[in-house]
C-alpha cells in the first residue's frame, strides 16, 4: 500500500490502491495476540539512517518568528474541529482545511500545503518534499495555532506519518528512506523525535536500545514509524520491524530506550484515555483492516471494514475512531467507526485525508 506521500498527499498512491468487497462483516473478535519468539540478538549495528544529529534544523523561509513555550490545552473551547488535507481535485489540493464537527462540510481554507500533516495543542506538524540532486527530501514544518511556520526540520526521505503529543512538547515523523510502501519487505525508514520547546531534533529511534523480556536486544534491520505520543510525552508507543515481524513498542525518550510490548500490531494510535491502541494488522501484504487493542487485557477487536486500511488512526473521541480509505471520486475519504466494533463504518466527510481531532484551537 501506499504511504499517503505524493503531492496531492499521497493521492496518486492510493487511487491504485486494491479495494476489497464491501460485505457488511460482523465484528471480529480474536483472542490476545500471543507474543513471538524473540528475534536473535546480534551484535549492535550502527544505524543505517541519518542519525537525528545529521538531521537539517532551520527555520523557514518564511518569516522568522520568536520562541514560545506550547501552549497547555484550552480546555473553555465551545467546539472541537476537525484539521485535514483537501484531496479533492481543485486549486486546494494538498492544504489543511478545518472545520468545526457540528458543521463539518464547511471547510475553511489554509495556506498550508502539506502531504501528511498532525494538529494538536495548538502545534501543526506539515510534511513535505523537495527534490535535490535527484534524491527526495522531506521538510518537515513546524506552525503554530495559526498555520504559521515556526521552523523545519529536514531529512533525506519521502514523508509518511506524523505525530504531535497531547501536550505540546514533542512530536515525531517518520519517512521512507528506500521503499514507498509498508508492503515493501526491503523498506527502510528514518523516525525522528523532535523537542517543540528547545526546537531541536532528540534522536533517530534508531539509536534507542531495545529491551525484551528484560534483556537488551540488537539487529541491523530495526526499522520504526506510527510514533503515537501518551499524555505525558516523554512516552510512546510505535512500530518496530525487524526479521519480517512488526511489533508494538513502548517508548522512553529519557531513558532513550524502547520495550517490545506485544507483535503483529502496526502504525499505533493511542486512546484519549490512554487504555487502548488502534492499529493496523496486515491479513496480506498490502492488505491490512483496524483492529484495536485494550492494553490492559491484551483482547483485540477487529472492526468490521472490508477494505484496506493504510493510514495511522486518529480517535475522534474514546469511542470512535477516524481512518482514511481510496475513493475513486474524490481520491480519499475520511470514515468513522465505533471502537468496540458493533457498529458499520460510515462515510465521515470525502475529499481529505490525514485527519486531526482537536479543541485546543480557535480558528
Amino acid at each position: 500500500m501506499v504511504a499517503l506521500a505524493s503531492v496531492g498527499v499521497a493521492a496518486g498512491y492510493t487511487f491504485h490502491a486494491a479495494r476489497a468487497s464491501n460485505s457488511r462483516a460482523a465484528p471480529e473478535r480474536t483472542a490476545p495476540i500471543p507474543a513471538t519468539p524473540s528475534p536473535a540478538a546480534s551484535s549492535p549495528a550502527e544505524s543505517r539512517a541519518p542519525s537525528a544529529a545529521t538531521a537539517s534544523i532551520r527555520p523557514p523561509e518564511a518569516q522568522p518568528r520568536a520562541a514560545r513555550p506550547p501552549a497547555p490545552p484550552d480546555r473553555t473551547a465551545a467546539k472541537t474541529y476537525l484539521i485535514a488535507l483537501n484531496v479533492r481535485d481543485s486549486p486546494d489540493l494538498g492544504v489543511a482545511e478545518y472545520s468545526a464537527l457540528d458543521s463539518i462540510d464547511a471547510r475553511t481554507v489554509t495556506g498550508l500545503r502539506c502531504e501528511r500533516m498532525y494538529f494538536a495543542a495548538g502545534h501543526g506538524i506539515c510534511l513535505s518534499r523537495q527534490i535535490k540532486w535527484f534524491a527526495a527530501e522531506t521538510i518537515a514544518t513546524f506552525t503554530d495555532d495559526r498555520f504559521q511556520p515556526i521552523f523545519e526540520v529536514r531529512t533525506p526521505g519521502i514523508p509518511t506519518r506524523a505525530r504531535i503529543a497531547p501536550d505540546g512538547r514533542r512530536a515525531a515523523f517518520t519517512v521512507f528512506v528506500t521503499g514507498h510502501s509498508y508492503a515493501d519487505a526491503q523498506l527502510s525508514t528514518t523516525t525522528l523525535l523532535v523537542d517543540l520547546v528547545s526546537r531541536r531534533s532528540i534522536a533517530n529511534l534508531e539509536e534507542f536500545q531495545v529491551w525484551r523480556e528484560g534483556k537488551n536486544v540488537a539487529a541491523l534491520d530495526f526499522n520504526y514509524w506510527g510514533v503515537t505520543f501518551e499524555q505525558d510525552s516523554n512516552f510512546f508507543y510505535a512500530t518496530l520491524r525487524t526479521g519480517g515481524v512488526n511489533y508494538l513498542v513502548r517508548g522512553d525518550i529519557t531513558a532513550r530506550t524502547v520495550t517490545i510490548v506485544l507483535s503483529g500490531v502496526e502504525c499505533p494510535s493511542l486512546s484519549p484515555d490512554g487504555t487502548r491502541v488502534a492499529f493496523k494488522t496486515a491479513l496480506a501484504r498490502g492488505d491490512w483492516r483496524v483492529a484495536v487493542l485494550d492494553l490492559s487485557t491484551r483482547q483485540v477487536v477487529r472492526l468490521p471494514e472490508s477494505r484496506s486500511v493504510d493510514d495511522q488512526v486518529e480517535w475522534l473521541d474514546n469511542a470512535r475512531v477516524l481512518y482514511a480509505v481510496p475513493d475513486p471520486a474524490p481520491w480519499m475519504t475520511i470514515m468513522v467507526a465505533s471502537a468496540d466494533g458493533r457498529t458499520q463504518p460510515a462515510v465521515f466527510v470525502r475529499g481529505a485525508a490525514s485527519p486531526a481531532v482537536v479543541t485546543a484551537f480557535r480558528p
